[in-house]
């Protein structure tokens, strides 16, 4: 039976969403990449509700997550995109799946199931290498060595 592909930021939920829910007194989605959610976090008066240790974390995400120029802001992808960099990146610095999962959390307040930040490790590899092999067809050298650095960096890092 083939998988289904499900982004990675479909699977990245706040910690106590029912707790902030009361907090805010209004509906807080589990998924912070729903638009809801986006939209609640984009006004930061709503933040502003909630205990300061959350406070903290959620505008921590505001802040490097949600920050671009776009028209269409929240939704331009951009938050999307930063935060399977920030994955990526601590995959890079050499955290296992469990220790990511971890540090979002205490970063951010969020939690995702540490099989599915590894298989969106592994789908990443798989991407790279898709990629080292077009740019090797197209003669780009560089974007190849660069695929090629970043998936073993994904690859080797083993803590």
């Amino acid at each position: 039976m083939p998988r289904t592909a499900v982004a990675i930021t479909d699977r990245i939920y706040l910690k106590n969403a029912r707790r902030l829910s009361r907090q805010m007194d209004r509906n807080m989605p589990r998924n912070i990449f729903h638009g809801a959610s986006l939209d609640i976090l984009y006004n930061t008066d709503e933040i502003e509700k909630v205990d300061a240790a959350t406070r903290d974390q959620l505008l921590d995400f505001v802040t490097d997550f949600l920050d671009c120029d776009c028209d269409d802001a929240p939704y331009c992808g951009c938050a999307e995109r930063k935060f399977i960099r920030y994955l990526i990146d601590l995959r890079r610095e050499g955290m296992s799946p469990s220790r990511i999962v971890e540090t979002m959390e205490s970063e951010y307040g969020l939690y995702a199931y540490e099989g599915d930040v590894l298989s969106f490790l592994d789908d990443s590899v798989r991407s790279l290498e898709a990629v080292e092999e077009v740019a090797d067809t197209l003669a780009e050298y560089e974007t190849r060595d660069e695929a090629s650095r970043i998936r073993d960096e994904v690859v080797g890092s083993r803590r």
